[in-house]
């Protein structure tokens, strides 16, 4: 599966923002597209009620370039961080950011839907929105999984640790993990044997081998 990552950090402006999303994602060929948590507004908390109400621009807009293309990424809508996915022009899954790190705590409210698998043409995805990483009792709700996918906008003096959290996560789960950090620029795709591909551009243009999951867990079960 063909796959894009996109890692940039947001300025003030919302529609610049959305432009440079717009562009990175007509510009893909690949099905899959992730981008950061929050990638067209930031945490704007000084201009909150706007970057709620920019919710339905960003969505529309989204979806009218998702025709055969999976696009995945967060936004800020009732108060609350989502993670959407898009694909063939439908909202296929949403699922709010349960795990809330230091000031999103004050703005935000908490989701209700732990991290899950769920499946679109068969792949078996999962995701977790930055923070989340960190709490090992997903990891174990996610055996199975092929892809888990991870928007972030990860603090600069914590980069190792999604370097390391995010490594450690393709090995456990044995599955391909895929982050787009718009921070630290931590942006990478990493196999479930542990090889990792990571640059510093705005965008990583990779894919992914569903049989190689196969290969993997049958080589090395962990039962």
């Amino acid at each position: 599966m063909k796959t894009t990552i996109i890692q940039f950090i947001p300025t003030k402006n919302y529609h610049q923002n959305l432009d440079k999303l717009i562009t990175y994602i007509k510009n893909s060929t690949s099905k899959l597209i992730i981008a950061p948590e929050v990638i067209v507004t930031d945490f704007d908390y000084q201009n909150w009620l706007e970057a709620n109400e920019f919710a339905n621009n960003i969505k529309q807009t989204i979806l009218e370039l998702s025709k055969n293309k999976i696009i995945v990424f967060t936004l800020i809508e009732d108060n609350k961080n989502k993670a959407y996915v898009f694909y063939n022009q439908k909202v296929v899954y949403v699922r709010e950011k349960i795990k809330l790190f230091s000031y999103e705590k004050k703005y935000f409210q908490k989701g209700e839907i732990e991290p899950e698998i769920f499946e679109i043409d068969g792949v078996k995805f999962a995701i977790l929105i930055c923070f989340e990483i960190r709490f090992i009792e997903y990891w174990i709700k996610l055996k199975g999984v092929d892809v888990v996918l991870i928007p972030a906008m990860w603090g600069i003096e914590r980069k190792n640790h999604l370097l390391t959290l995010s490594n450690a996560l393709a090995l456990s789960l044995q599955s391909y993990v895929v982050v787009s950090d718009g921070l630290a620029f931590s942006s990478g795709i990493i196999s479930p044997w542990g090889e990792e591909e990571r640059n510093k551009n705005e965008v990583l243009n990779t894919d992914i081998y569903l049989k190689y999951i196969k290969k993997i867990r049958k080589r090395l079960p962990l039962e």
